[in-house]
């Protein structure tokens, strides 16, 4: 499930959120909701305790 920020929308995918996280960065699978330039052309992974 996937909520609108601000407001009553609601969009369900049938799949867990690791799965529609993989998905969702590799351009397999599109939300409605999440802005269009998700995800960015470029991402990373930084561990928490590289900022914390």
């Amino acid at each position: 499930m996937i909520n609108e920020a601000r407001g009553p929308w609601w969009e369900h995918l049938d799949m867990g959120f690791t799965r529609f996280l993989a998905a969702a960065l590799t351009g397999d699978v599109r939300s409605e909701i999440l802005s269009d330039s998700f995800p960015a052309a470029s991402h990373d992974f930084r561990p928490s305790a590289d900022f914390v």
